[in-house]
Parts: structure tokens; C-alpha cells; sequence
């Protein structure tokens, strides 16, 4: 009878120690396999007027294949007539995804475009589960971006932005009369990038409703102390979201050299740096 109960013992020390060894196994391996929240937020990615796949294409790929920041794993396109289609997705511990976002009616008004990236942002959060993400955003992207945060601060339906980049953004308008010359340039945003334009007026007049925890990059570009900032975008205007947002909030970054051109910035290897460093801490 003694060994028996000995035996009986020992058999359920040794069951405990199986259980509680396969536990600190499952413990390890999630652990292993698991990233850090900060690292799992998406960032998105917003062209500006008259933007196309290629705007940011190549930055992208640098950030994936030269760099190994991360990798693309989303485009969302809205066609002409308002559809959002998807493709791709966002594998479970992908370190830093990112999502491209693709507007076909790329000359329409900031409000108009505002309103495309909310459906898109709709359906990342209620599809796809998402909350929280980073954005960068190029010229008049960077516009639609603010516009987004504003109108949208507050309503849980639609993805918190945490961290936004603006580059050669024209908060101030494009004061270039030039610009509007180009035959090239037509198109009802046209009217919005126009100094003091309703639209930008708008930025400015509802910055109450820009959340103060967002984190800011703004980057301008000047090409060789030029008067014309990035050809196309002075360094006032491209800097002009310090109307907007609060001085604790906001860092700036400055590009001066002959590559710094408006489109141009997106291909410059200093800007895939600043973004680098504010979006994932990454030092060279």
C-alpha cells in the first residue's frame, strides 16, 4: 500500500512537471514569434496631386529590399468611381507593413480625397482590424492626411493616425504663377493649392480638432538655397503645418541640395533617413 502511494506520487509530480515545462515551451515560442505592438503598426502611404503607383513605388522598395525596414503587403486603390479594392493583407507578426494607397482620381479636390482615404480607412479597421497606424504623405498627400486627422478625431469607425510625415507639403499654397500655366496642371484641386484657398483656410481654422499626441516630421526640400523652396513648394508653405499643430508635437527637417526637387524628394536617400529614424528609431 506504501508504494503505491509513493508511486501514485511521484506520477502526478512528474505529470506537473511535463504540464508546467510544455507551458514555459508554448510561453517561450509565442514570445519568440511575437513583436512588439509598436512594431506591428501599419504605415500607410499617401501621394499627392496627380500621383500615381509610382510615387512611392521606389521608396518602398528601398525601404523593403535595400534597407529591410519592413515590407509592402497592401495597396488599396479607389477607382474613379469611389470603389476601394484590396490586395494583399497583413501577415500576423510582419515587422513594420506597409500599406500604399492609391487614388485613380488623382486631381480631385482635398475634401473629395479626404473622403476616398476615409472608406479605405474604414475598411483597414473594420476588415482588417486595424487601429493604430503611421503616415506619410507626399505634396498634397500630406494635406489630405491633416484633413483626414481633423475630421475624423474622436470616431472610433476610423483608425488612429500616430505618427504623421509630411513631405513638400503646400500648406501655405504653391505661390509659383507658373504652375498654373502648365497645361499639365488642371483639374479641381488646382484650386485648392492656391494660396489662401478655402481649403487650406480650413486646415488652419479646425486645428483645434488635430490631435495633440500625434507625433509630426515635416520635410521641405530647397534646391541650393533657391527662393523657390523644392522647385515647385517654398520652404514656408512646405513647413506651413506649424499653423496647425503644436510646437511640442512638431519636428522639421530641411533637404538642401540640387536632388531636393518636389519630386524628387521621395527618391532622396536623406528623406528615406528622417523617415527612418522618426517613424522606427532607426540610426545609421
Amino acid at each position: 500500500m506504501i508504494l503505491k502511494r509513493t508511486f501514485m506520487r511521484m506520477t502526478v509530480a512528474l505529470l506537473l512537471i511535463i504540464g508546467l515545462s510544455l507551458l514555459l515551451l508554448h510561453h517561450t515560442s509565442s514570445n519568440k514569434n511575437s513583436l512588439p505592438n509598436e512594431n506591428r503598426i501599419p504605415t500607410i502611404f499617401v501621394h499627392g496631386f496627380k500621383g500615381t503607383s509610382k510615387s512611392f513605388n521606389t521608396m518602398l522598395n528601398r525601404f523593403e529590399n535595400n534597407y529591410f525596414w519592413g515590407r509592402k503587403t497592401m495597396v488599396c486603390r479607389v477607382s474613379h468611381n469611389g470603389h476601394v479594392f484590396i490586395s494583399g493583407g497583413i501577415p500576423k507578426n510582419q515587422k513594420h507593413p506597409f500599406i500604399q494607397i492609391i487614388f485613380e482620381n488623382n486631381r480631385s479636390t482635398i475634401q473629395n480625397t479626404t473622403d476616398e482615404l476615409k472608406d479605405v480607412m474604414k475598411v483597414l479597421k473594420h476588415r482588417y482590424g486595424i487601429n493604430d497606424t503611421y503616415a506619410v504623405g507626399h505634396s498634397m498627400g500630406g494635406l489630405v492626411l491633416t484633413n483626414y486627422i481633423e475630421q475624423t478625431s474622436n470616431k472610433k469607425r476610423y483608425p488612429i493616425i500616430k505618427k504623421l510625415i509630411t513631405i513638400g507639403s503646400p500648406f501655405k499654397g504653391i505661390e509659383r504663377k507658373s504652375y498654373y500655366k502648365n497645361p499639365n496642371n488642371t483639374g479641381p484641386a488646382v484650386k485648392d493649392l492656391k494660396p489662401n484657398s478655402g481649403a487650406l483656410q480650413a486646415l488652419v481654422e479646425h486645428k483645434e480638432s488635430f490631435d495633440a499626441s500625434i507625433k509630426v516630421l515635416s520635410i521641405a526640400g530647397v534646391i541650393l538655397d533657391s527662393k523657390h523652396g523644392d522647385g515647385v513648394v517654398s520652404q514656408p508653405s512646405a513647413l506651413g503645418i506649424q499653423d496647425i499643430v503644436r510646437s511640442n508635437q512638431l519636428k522639421t527637417k530641411i533637404v538642401n541640395d540640387i536632388n531636393a526637387t518636389h519630386s524628387g524628394l521621395h527618391e532622396h536617400q536623406t528623406v528615406d533617413r528622417y523617415i527612418g529614424e522618426f517613424l522606427w528609431d532607426i540610426k545609421d
